[in-house]
């Protein structure tokens, strides 16, 4: 939306001097305190707002708030329809848990080959001491070397065996270890996505608006409810060509549509560096510095922020230029340029070219 400036200046002009003014069509300059503003409008905001949207797909099963209810960060909001989901998260835990069982140093397949490395063990130390004895025994030439031979070649054979045991325990509780993180991880997704068919706050505040009925389908992405945190705070909207005017802690007028016959006094407290392409405008917030009473969410206003506030200034009626900078003087109809200030519909002020006794008259009156 494009606003136009309006430049407002509090003259309080009496009714004998603008019937003196029309009646010759000729005036002077007065001075007067004037006010240059520019015009927004907007509405009231809280200063932490989100929308509540869905994660996943599914019906709106349970509403546990309305608008107007307080809730805290972590609270149940609404949960949604998850049938399937919930078979998938009681097969992740099946498998969880049976990861977990098969993983203990308990477990069957580890106890067993732990027995049997303590069985492969008994059998090397019986072949290392027979090994010994051979060894003696072919000092002695009691034995053959054939049957030393074969008595090593056992003893290897076991403590090989030993070894292959050892490493296929350390293999199997290595793998155990990888499947029960895989399970967990499975789990923690599954849980994860349940979580989303559970829509908790995400910030305390209050509920602003509900937009979802219980009972009808919710997409992935949509939105259910917008809930508002912190203080009040007002977004204006401001126009492309007078953006540049504006800077932080200017004062501001504002009037809320709720409250028509009163105004309220504000400060800009913040300007975004972007155009704003939804609302065709740049958007400056303010605070108030006096505050209504009551105060809703999404009030839409008008407020005037305040450019200048000038004392004593020299005006005159703007139907009295000629071009933009130009007038007529009464004594010789000559042309004169002036310098402007603030210029409305209606004034303009004169900042250097005339003074209190100058009588300047309108063109129109140069044309009859």
């Amino acid at each position: 939306m494009n606003y136009k400036t309006i430049y407002k200046i509090l003259l309080g002009f009496s009714f004998s001097f603008l019937i003196g003014c029309g009646k010759n069509n000729t005036t002077t300059p007065m001075k007067r305190d004037i006010i240059d503003v520019v015009f927004a409008s907007g509405y009231l905001a809280k200063t932490n707002e989100y929308t509540v949207t869905a994660n996943t797909e599914g019906f709106l099963n349970l509403s546990l708030v309305k608008e107007g209810d307080e809730v805290k960060v972590g609270n149940d909001l609404f949960q949604l329809s998850n049938g399937v989901q919930s078979n998938q998260l009681d097969n992740a835990l099946v498998n969880y848990q049976d990861a977990v069982t098969k993983a203990k140093p308990d477990s069957p397949q580890i106890a067993q080959l732990q027995l049997q490395i303590e069985q492969a063990e008994t059998q090397l130390e019986l072949d290392r001491k027979n090994l010994d004895r051979y060894s003696a025994l072919l000092q002695t030439n009691a034995v053959s070397q054939l049957d030393f031979d074969k008595v090593k070649v056992q003893f290897e054979n076991s403590k090989a065996h030993v070894e292959i045991l050892k490493k296929s325990l350390s293999d199997l509780q290595q793998s155990l270890q990888v499947n029960l993180a895989n399970a967990k991880s499975q789990l923690r997704i599954q849980q994860e996505n349940n979580d989303d068919y559970f829509i908790k706050s995400q910030i305390s505040g209050t509920v602003l608006n509900v937009y979802k009925e219980q009972g009808e389908l919710v997409k992935r992405g949509e939105s259910i409810a917008k809930i508002g945190g912190g203080g009040n705070i007002l977004k204006l909207f401001v126009a492309e060509e007078d953006i540049s005017r504006i800077a932080l802690g200017q004062r501001a007028k504002i009037s809320l549509n709720t409250e028509k016959d009163a105004t309220f006094d504000a400060v800009i407290t913040k300007i975004y560096p972007a155009f704003d392409e939804k609302e065709q405008s740049f958007v400056v917030e303010a605070t108030f510095t006096n505050a209504p009473t009551s105060m809703y969410a999404g009030t839409q206003l008008q407020a005037n922020i305040v450019i200048a506030d000038i004392k004593n200034a020299l005006v005159i009626p703007t139907d009295y230029l000629v071009k933009e900078d130009i007038v007529i003087l009464e004594k010789d109809k000559k042309e004169v340029p002036i310098k402007i200030g603030i210029k409305t519909s209606e004034w303009v002020q004169v900042l250097e070219g005339l003074d209190e006794s100058t009588r300047i008259i309108t063109p129109k009156k140069e044309k009859e």
